[in-house]
């Protein structure tokens, strides 16, 4: 009797034996598993600092500056121009049509061959319908706020 359960315990200790060895195995597997996520994110955290480097640099109020001085060929908006959102009247009156005409006259005899600002290559949908629409010719509304612009400036 006492030959079946020093069996039966040494069966039960390799039963046990293997089953530390087993999780052991696993524990390394999960072990190596964490290790190279975490190497992963270092990496990850790495190129997120890198890039967000990158975009402080990218997005520097002097280099844009810079970068718009050398290839817009923009101006300086006068005080003078900046108004009230309720001061912009919805439809031009009858003696803001008579300046845009002068104006527009006077600035084809002066400049015959006016700069063309930078914009899309292609007009937007409302530019289109109205264009179809009308028979003759008018400026855009942001030629007539130029317009205007430029009337305002020579008087």
């Amino acid at each position: 009797m006492i030959r079946i359960t020093t069996l039966l315990w040494i069966a039960l200790l390799v039963v046990a034996g293997g089953t530390v060895m087993h999780v052991s195995y696993q524990v390394r597997r999960v072990d190596r598993h964490l290790a190279e996520l975490d190497s992963k994110t270092r990496q990850e955290q790495e190129a997120i600092r890198i890039l967000g480097a990158e975009w402080d640099s990218l997005n520097d109020p002097k280099r844009i500056d810079a970068l718009s001085k050398r290839y817009l060929a923009l101006e300086s908006t006068p005080i003078q121009r900046v108004v009230r959102l309720e001061d912009i009247p919805l439809k031009p009156s009858a003696e803001q049509l008579v300046k845009l005409d002068a104006a527009a006259a006077k600035m084809a005899k002066d400049h015959p061959a006016p700069r063309t600002p930078i914009s899309p290559a292609r007009p937007s949908a409302p530019e289109i319908q109205v264009a179809a629409h009308q028979s003759t010719p008018t400026p855009t509304l942001s030629g007539i706020g130029l317009i205007l612009a430029r009337a305002e400036r020579h008087e």
